[in-house]
């Protein structure tokens, strides 16, 4: 095989092979491998060219998509995949990623307690992180930083808010304060302190 057409096209090149075209590649990787036009080139060359291209370009992606939206890893691989990018790349790119602290799985979970902590209880926060990919190493660390007297705090302010509207005049009005926390994420001793504060009083 022989390449027979080299336009350059502002940091990409365009190649044709025997006459037709065969790639969109990044020039400092064209320069890397030392090609012009008229160079004869073995298929497994072109592989390999094509594999290091596409680790580019998929670099590229990822950096744009995570300078607009933050990220984690298992969310990233799924963008990558969805871009049709080889096992291997996806692989080569994460990893890259990862070294450069580009992606950074506790920092994501920690962030993510940081602002919903203030509405939701530990069993909403476990479940929206595992929704994202996080590993439960990394989740019950993050959760177990959290202190128990904040986590209180923030169910009773979610209590009170429900209390404006409802009352605890039946076993009906409990069963939905009860619905209403356990979405939350607030487990059953935390709610049923809340209510019996509620109900009676923080000193009852």
């Amino acid at each position: 095989m022989k390449i027979t057409d080299f336009v350059i096209s502002g940091q990409n090149v365009n190649i044709c092979v025997d006459g037709e075209f065969w790639g969109n590649i990044p020039y400092l990787i064209v320069f890397d491998f030392r090609l012009h036009k008229g160079d004869e080139i073995e298929s497994s060359l072109l592989d390999n060219l094509k594999e290091k291209a596409d680790e580019q370009f998929a670099f590229e992606y990822a950096i744009k998509y995570l300078s607009r939206y933050s990220t984690t890893t298992k969310k990233m691989i799924q963008k990558l995949y969805e871009k049709e990018y080889s096992k291997s790349v996806v692989d080569n790119v994460i990893t890259k990623l990862i070294d450069l602290k580009y992606l950074d799985d506790f920092v994501f979970a920690e962030n993510l307690v940081a602002r919903k902590s203030a509405t939701l209880g530990k069993h909403r926060l476990k479940s929206e992180l595992y929704s994202k990919g996080i590993s439960s190493e990394i989740i019950d660390e993050v959760l177990n930083n959290l202190d128990n007297d904040e986590v209180y705090d923030t169910a009773i302010k979610v209590a009170n808010k429900w209390f404006r509207s409802h009352s605890f005049q039946s076993m009906e009005d409990n069963q939905k304060f009860l619905r209403f926390m356990a979405y939350r994420g607030f487990d059953y001793d935390t709610i049923n302190k809340c209510r019996e504060v509620l109900k009676f009083g923080e000193n009852n």
